[in-house]
């Protein structure tokens, strides 16, 4: 590992984290009555230039799409300035943007869309190019998967596309891909283990709440196993009251409606506030340390989308703020 590499990438994503969103800043977003008060507002932000000529009023979709590839840039940007370990390490948690890539051409089949509007919705990702999307796009659903170079993403997709084509669901295969994800995390970082435990956790719940069986959405493992026989949220919640877990779940233990999704924001809470500490004391000899930059750059395009799309709901700034994952604490 060449710690002079780690340095420069970690000076890098330093300067990028001075960039973020003040205090003040936020507040003038937040207070912007309608979505033209909130391009005016954002001109006041260093994000003026991601969102460009957009008119936010009927480009909605296109003003996320922009802050979402201005995060897969800065990806690919300090994939291609790596030459170490730290390389290998990037290409993995991008893993994940391809996998979203993926999701978007075989939701594009199904929905009949035309190839250039695919395209549109694309991220930059590390290693692959336009023109290997460009080439998935022109082939049907069971060329694509048997053109996935993971094997178990390929064999799970396999398996989904066979219901896929008895039923006409996109389920099937898009929670094959949620699968993937979440079982690449923890290759990227140890830490992610605990994280995709306590969303396995959160899909049984979310499964037993809705009446549908478990198997298609979570991440089939022996630490998700010993809940399976559950037959209510609390049952679950009890059987995984101990550390780390009960941080998040012990709270809920009793409640006869569980908020499931003040449970969704208190995991993506607990997990940034991890990675928010390993970012700020990372060292470099902690490639982790760039990870953890990776997730607060992303908590902060996550918690810029939903600012935007809470303004065009005309939810209040309290409602809107509640729901902020990054700057939920400002």
């Amino acid at each position: 590992m060449a710690f002079g590499d780690i340095s420069y990438l970690l000076g890098r994503a330093h300067g990028i984290i001075g960039n973020f969103l003040t205090k003040s800043q936020l507040s003038l977003l937040l207070s912007s009555k309608n979505l033209k008060e909130l391009r005016a507002a954002f001109t006041q932000t260093p994000y003026d230039s991601v969102v460009g000529d957009l008119n936010f009023e009927t480009q909605l979709s296109d003003v996320a799409r922009s802050f979402k590839n201005s995060f897969a840039e800065i990806l690919v940007m300090f994939y291609k300035q790596s030459n170490t370990s730290v390389k290998k390490k990037i290409r993995r948690f991008s893993e994940r943007y391809n996998a979203e890539n993926l999701r978007i051409i075989l939701h594009g089949k199904h929905a009949d869309m035309k190839q250039e509007e695919v395209i549109e919705r694309l991220l930059p990702v590390a290693d692959y190019s336009l023109e290997y999307y460009t080439r998935l796009i022109t082939k049907p659903i069971g060329e694509i998967i048997a053109m996935q170079k993971e094997e178990s993403l390929r064999i799970d997709l396999k398996k989904a596309y066979e219901e896929y084509k008895t039923t006409n669901r996109f389920t099937p295969l898009e929670s094959a891909i949620d699968q993937y994800i979440y079982s690449i995390l923890p290759k990227v970082s140890k830490h992610y283990e605990t994280y995709v435990n306590m969303r396995n956790i959160l899909a049984l719940c979310r499964c037993i709440a809705l009446k549908i069986p478990a198997y298609r959405y979570i991440l089939p493992n022996s630490f998700i196993a010993k809940g399976l026989k559950a037959k209510s949220i609390q049952e679950v919640l009890e059987i995984y009251n101990y550390a780390p877990y009960k941080t998040i779940f012990s709270k809920y233990i009793g409640d006869k409606d569980v908020p499931l999704h003040d449970l969704e924001f208190a995991v993506e809470r607990y997990l940034l506030k991890y990675w928010k500490k390993t970012f700020r004391y990372g060292t470099v000899f902690q490639s982790d340390s760039l990870i953890g930059f990776f997730e607060l750059k992303l908590a902060e395009i996550m918690d810029l989308i939903r600012i935007t799309v809470g303004i065009n709901a005309g939810f209040s700034e309290e409602e809107i703020r509640s729901n902020l994952i990054y700057y939920g604490s400002f």
